[in-house]
Protein backbone atom coordinates (compact mmCIF):
# COMPACT_ATOMS: atom_id res chain seq x y z
CA UNK A 1 0.00 0.00 0.00
CA UNK A 2 1.28 3.45 -0.89
CA UNK A 3 1.74 5.88 1.61
CA UNK A 4 0.21 9.12 2.32
CA UNK A 5 3.24 10.95 0.76
CA UNK A 6 3.31 8.59 -2.05
CA UNK A 7 0.26 9.16 -3.04
CA UNK A 8 0.43 12.79 -2.50
CA UNK A 9 3.31 13.28 -5.00
CA UNK A 10 1.51 10.84 -7.55
CA UNK A 11 -1.74 12.99 -7.22
CA UNK A 12 0.76 15.69 -8.02
CA UNK A 13 1.62 14.24 -11.20
CA UNK A 14 -1.56 13.77 -12.58
CA UNK A 15 -2.64 10.92 -11.00
CA UNK A 16 -6.32 11.34 -9.98
CA UNK A 17 -6.75 7.75 -8.49
CA UNK A 18 -4.12 8.45 -5.83
CA UNK A 19 -5.72 11.71 -5.21
CA UNK A 20 -9.07 9.23 -4.31
CA UNK A 21 -7.20 7.24 -2.59
CA UNK A 22 -6.02 9.68 -0.33
CA UNK A 23 -9.29 11.68 0.55
CA UNK A 24 -10.94 7.85 1.22
CA UNK A 25 -8.08 7.43 3.37
CA UNK A 26 -8.55 10.82 5.90
CA UNK A 27 -12.21 11.40 5.10
CA UNK A 28 -13.44 9.45 7.82
CA UNK A 29 -11.54 11.07 10.32
CA UNK A 30 -11.65 14.27 8.67
CA UNK A 31 -15.79 14.22 9.25
CA UNK A 32 -15.86 12.79 12.33
CA UNK A 33 -13.52 16.00 13.25
CA UNK A 34 -16.57 18.24 12.55
CA UNK A 35 -19.74 16.42 13.46
CA UNK A 36 -20.13 17.60 16.88
CA UNK A 37 -18.98 20.64 16.27
CA UNK A 38 -21.42 22.69 14.32
CA UNK A 39 -24.61 23.53 13.92
CA UNK A 40 -26.12 21.02 11.48
CA UNK A 41 -25.06 17.30 9.72
CA UNK A 42 -25.18 19.81 6.71
CA UNK A 43 -22.73 22.53 7.86
CA UNK A 44 -20.42 19.53 8.66
CA UNK A 45 -20.06 17.98 5.13
CA UNK A 46 -20.20 21.63 4.01
CA UNK A 47 -16.77 21.84 5.96
CA UNK A 48 -15.22 18.23 5.23
CA UNK A 49 -15.39 19.37 1.43
CA UNK A 50 -14.15 23.00 2.20
CA UNK A 51 -11.39 21.20 3.77
CA UNK A 52 -10.57 18.94 0.87
CA UNK A 53 -11.02 21.87 -1.38
CA UNK A 54 -8.40 23.89 0.17
CA UNK A 55 -6.24 20.86 0.39
CA UNK A 56 -6.44 20.40 -3.25
CA UNK A 57 -5.76 23.91 -4.13
CA UNK A 58 -2.38 23.61 -1.67
CA UNK A 59 -1.51 20.68 -2.94
CA UNK A 60 1.59 21.97 -4.68
CA UNK A 61 2.55 24.33 -1.62
CA UNK A 62 3.13 21.37 0.98
CA UNK A 63 6.85 20.42 1.13
CA UNK A 64 7.21 17.17 3.28
CA UNK A 65 7.97 19.39 6.78
CA UNK A 66 4.56 17.45 8.65
CA UNK A 67 2.62 14.33 7.54
CA UNK A 68 0.04 14.62 5.02
CA UNK A 69 -2.89 13.77 7.78
CA UNK A 70 -1.22 16.50 9.79
CA UNK A 71 -1.53 19.11 6.63
CA UNK A 72 -4.94 17.84 6.12
CA UNK A 73 -5.70 18.48 10.34
CA UNK A 74 -4.31 21.99 10.19
CA UNK A 75 -7.00 22.69 7.39
CA UNK A 76 -9.26 21.69 9.16
CA UNK A 77 -8.46 23.50 12.46
CA UNK A 78 -8.49 26.58 10.14
CA UNK A 79 -11.96 25.88 8.67
CA UNK A 80 -13.49 25.37 11.81
CA UNK A 81 -12.07 28.20 13.39
CA UNK A 82 -13.34 30.38 10.19
CA UNK A 83 -16.52 28.79 10.28
CA UNK A 84 -17.06 29.81 13.99
CA UNK A 85 -15.69 33.17 13.24
CA UNK A 86 -18.61 34.09 10.84
CA UNK A 87 -21.24 32.19 12.05
CA UNK A 88 -20.79 33.90 15.81
CA UNK A 89 -19.52 37.41 13.99
CA UNK A 90 -17.55 38.17 16.58
CA UNK A 91 -14.36 36.07 17.33
CA UNK A 92 -11.25 37.51 15.77
CA UNK A 93 -8.71 35.85 17.32
CA UNK A 94 -7.56 31.93 17.60
CA UNK A 95 -7.16 32.44 21.21
CA UNK A 96 -10.65 32.54 21.66
CA UNK A 97 -11.00 28.74 21.42
CA UNK A 98 -9.37 28.61 24.62
CA UNK A 99 -12.86 30.34 26.37
CA UNK A 100 -15.97 29.64 23.48
CA UNK A 101 -17.48 26.87 23.48
CA UNK A 102 -19.98 24.80 20.85
CA UNK A 103 -22.76 26.08 23.31
CA UNK A 104 -22.08 29.55 23.62
CA UNK A 105 -21.43 29.80 19.56
CA UNK A 106 -25.06 28.07 18.71
CA UNK A 107 -27.29 28.09 21.96
CA UNK A 108 -29.89 25.34 21.63
CA UNK A 109 -28.34 23.49 18.96
CA UNK A 110 -27.76 20.03 19.18
CA UNK A 111 -24.98 17.37 17.91
CA UNK A 112 -25.48 15.42 15.46
CA UNK A 113 -24.43 12.23 17.31
CA UNK A 114 -27.28 10.96 18.66
CA UNK A 115 -27.12 8.26 21.22
CA UNK A 116 -30.06 6.31 22.87
CA UNK A 117 -28.73 6.11 26.46
CA UNK A 118 -29.10 9.47 28.46
CA UNK A 119 -25.34 8.83 30.09
CA UNK A 120 -23.40 8.56 26.68
CA UNK A 121 -25.85 11.66 25.27
CA UNK A 122 -25.05 13.79 28.21
CA UNK A 123 -20.91 12.78 27.32
CA UNK A 124 -21.53 13.94 23.73
CA UNK A 125 -23.46 17.30 24.44
CA UNK A 126 -21.10 17.91 27.80
CA UNK A 127 -18.50 18.36 24.80
CA UNK A 128 -19.73 20.59 23.34
CA UNK A 129 -20.34 22.91 26.64
CA UNK A 130 -16.16 22.96 27.45
CA UNK A 131 -13.82 25.49 25.41
CA UNK A 132 -13.30 24.16 21.46
CA UNK A 133 -9.49 24.15 21.95
CA UNK A 134 -10.35 21.25 25.12
CA UNK A 135 -12.97 19.69 22.61
CA UNK A 136 -10.57 19.25 19.61
CA UNK A 137 -8.03 17.59 21.90
CA UNK A 138 -10.64 15.46 23.54
CA UNK A 139 -12.35 13.89 20.61
CA UNK A 140 -9.00 14.08 18.97
CA UNK A 141 -8.08 11.56 22.04
CA UNK A 142 -11.33 10.20 22.80
CA UNK A 143 -12.72 9.33 19.60
CA UNK A 144 -9.54 8.73 17.16
CA UNK A 145 -7.53 6.77 20.28
CA UNK A 146 -4.63 9.60 19.72
CA UNK A 147 -1.68 9.79 22.43
CA UNK A 148 -1.19 13.60 23.43
CA UNK A 149 2.28 13.22 21.64
CA UNK A 150 0.28 12.21 18.19
CA UNK A 151 -2.30 15.10 19.19
CA UNK A 152 0.65 17.47 19.59
CA UNK A 153 1.88 16.36 16.39
CA UNK A 154 -1.06 16.53 14.50
CA UNK A 155 -1.68 19.74 15.56
CA UNK A 156 1.75 20.94 15.23
CA UNK A 157 1.28 22.54 19.06
CA UNK A 158 3.57 22.26 21.82
CA UNK A 159 3.31 18.06 23.80
CA UNK A 160 2.69 20.43 27.13
CA UNK A 161 0.14 22.57 25.70
CA UNK A 162 -1.68 19.46 24.77
CA UNK A 163 -1.20 17.73 27.98
CA UNK A 164 -2.22 20.91 29.64
CA UNK A 165 -5.61 20.62 27.56
CA UNK A 166 -6.22 17.40 28.16
CA UNK A 167 -6.32 17.39 31.85
CA UNK A 168 -7.90 20.78 31.98
CA UNK A 169 -10.52 19.44 29.81
CA UNK A 170 -11.27 16.43 31.66
CA UNK A 171 -11.98 18.21 34.73
CA UNK A 172 -14.26 20.45 32.89
CA UNK A 173 -15.71 17.28 31.08
CA UNK A 174 -16.55 15.34 33.96
CA UNK A 175 -18.03 18.58 35.67
CA UNK A 176 -20.75 19.08 32.86
CA UNK A 177 -21.62 15.30 32.93
CA UNK A 178 -21.52 14.95 36.49
CA UNK A 179 -24.05 18.31 36.48
CA UNK A 180 -26.26 16.85 34.26
CA UNK A 181 -26.56 13.21 35.35
CA UNK A 182 -26.64 14.38 39.15
CA UNK A 183 -29.94 13.53 40.67
CA UNK A 184 -29.76 15.04 43.80
CA UNK A 185 -27.85 16.23 46.17
CA UNK A 186 -26.37 13.76 47.44
CA UNK A 187 -25.62 12.15 44.17
CA UNK A 188 -22.30 10.50 44.19
CA UNK A 189 -19.11 12.11 42.58
CA UNK A 190 -18.43 10.50 38.65
CA UNK A 191 -15.67 8.38 38.56
CA UNK A 192 -13.37 9.53 35.58
CA UNK A 193 -13.25 6.35 33.85
CA UNK A 194 -16.88 6.44 33.01
CA UNK A 195 -15.62 8.79 29.68
CA UNK A 196 -13.97 6.51 27.98
CA UNK A 197 -16.53 3.95 28.76
CA UNK A 198 -18.62 6.74 27.15
CA UNK A 199 -16.33 7.35 24.65
CA UNK A 200 -15.93 3.56 23.28
CA UNK A 201 -19.68 3.62 23.01
CA UNK A 202 -20.07 6.48 21.02
CA UNK A 203 -17.33 5.10 18.83
CA UNK A 204 -18.94 1.59 18.65
CA UNK A 205 -22.52 3.05 17.88
CA UNK A 206 -21.13 5.32 14.80
CA UNK A 207 -19.27 2.41 13.93
CA UNK A 208 -16.06 4.21 14.80
CA UNK A 209 -14.01 1.57 16.37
Amino acid sequence: MRSDAELLDAWRAGDRRAANELFDRHFPAIARFFRNKVRSEDDANELVSQTFLACTQGRDRYRGDASVRQFLFSIAHKVLFQYIRTQTKRLREEGDFAEVCVEDAFPATLSSIVMHRREAQSFVQALREIPIGDQVVLELMYFEGLTGPEIADLLGVAEGTVRGRIARGKERLRARVERVLATGPEASALDPALLEVWAQEVRSSQGWS
